[in-house]
C-alpha cells in the first residue's frame, strides 16, 4: 500500500503545480518588457548622440574649409535633423562648436532630453 499512497501524493502535487508556470510567466513578463523597452530607448539615445557628434565634427570641418563663411546651422540641420541647434564660440584662433540634439524621452524619463556633440575648429591665419 505504500506505493499507492506515493502515487496519490504525486498526483496531488502535480495538480497543485498546474498554475505555477502561469503565475511565474505573469510575474516575469512585465519585467522583461520593461528591460527591453529601456534597452531600445538607450540604443536610440546612443544613436542620436553619435549623429550629433558627427554633425559637430562636420560643422567644425566646414568652418575650417570655408574659413568661417559657411552656414553651420544648415549643415547641422541636414545631418542631425531640423530640431538640432548649433552654438559657435569663437576665441583666439579657434572656434568651439556645440551641437544639441533632442532625444525622444523614454517612458520613465530616465534618459536625457538632449545630447550634445562638441568639436573645435582651429583656424589658421
Amino acid at each position: 500500500m505504500p506505493s499507492a499512497e506515493r502515487r496519490s501524493e504525486r498526483r496531488r502535487r502535480w495538480r497543485s503545480d498546474n498554475g505555477t508556470v502561469t503565475a511565474e510567466f505573469a510575474i516575469v513578463l512585465p519585467a522583461v518588457m520593461v528591460l527591453a523597452l529601456i534597452l531600445l530607448t538607450l540604443t536610440q539615445t546612443i544613436r542620436v548622440g553619435m549623429v550629433c557628434q558627427d554633425a559637430a565634427n562636420a560643422a567644425a570641418r566646414d568652418l575650417i574649409v570655408t574659413q568661417g563663411k559657411g552656414d553651420s546651422q544648415e549643415l547641422v540641420n541636414r545631418m542631425a535633423g531640423p530640431h538640432a541647434q548649433v552654438r559657435l564660440s569663437p576665441s583666439a584662433g579657434q572656434t568651439a562648436v556645440r551641437v544639441s540634439c533632442p532625444v525622444v524621452s523614454g517612458p520613465m524619463g530616465v534618459l536625457p532630453a538632449q545630447v550634445h556633440g562638441d568639436a573645435v575648429a582651429i583656424l589658421e591665419e
